[in-house]
């Protein structure tokens, strides 16, 4: 979690609890007014010890094996399938592998999507395949062939099309 100094409100790199006859108190400083206050720092073979750490090797024990865990917000594979959600954007690179089989298993073989749009286009190869796409490709070979006549009328057929696609369906009136 995120918190700002409580002296000069820039970013807490310094995070104090103390507790004092069961109430507990909680610091948040920058390093400059932990200096200021002579904020005890960690002595330097635990820093060695903290910058020896490999966040790509954090894991949890389950059966006396590890489990593969994201370093940033410590989601397994696991907890993903069970909520249905990642807990951080990190979790796409750490269970890459996971995510390919799972919509390969989902799409029958492909882990790109191909299928329906929610305006009619299809989706190939994760591109955009509308009714237009063969017009606008006439288009550019018309233009690039300097055939300005062609490339005009299927510029006004692309108006056209696009034009009844935006348009409300029959029956319905637009709200004046």
């Amino acid at each position: 979690m995120f918190h700002t100094c409580d002296r000069c409100e820039s970013p807490a790199t310094f995070h104090l609890t103390e507790i004092k006859g069961g109430t507990k108190t909680e610091r948040h400083l920058c390093e400059d007014c932990a200096k200021v206050l002579q904020v005890p720092q960690a002595n330097k073979e635990l820093q060695t010890l903290l910058k020896s750490f490999d966040p790509s090797q954090v894991g949890r024990q389950k059966g006396g094996k590890s489990v593969k865990a994201c370093p940033d917000c410590g989601m397994t594979y696991a907890e993903f399938r069970q909520n249905g959600r990642f807990g951080c954007p990190k979790d796409y690179e750490v269970f890459e592998k996971e995510v390919v089989a799972l919509l390969e298993r989902i799409h029958n073989g492909v882990s790109r999507y191909s299928g329906k749009t929610p305006e009619g286009g299809q989706v190939e190869d994760g591109e955009l395949v509308d009714e237009t796409s063969e017009v606008r490709a006439r288009l550019a070979q018309a233009v690039a062939s300097e055939d300005y006549e062609e490339a005009a009328r299927l510029r006004d057929e692309i108006r056209r099309m696009t034009a009844a696609r935006s348009a409300p369906p029959a029956g319905e009136a637009e709200a004046e």
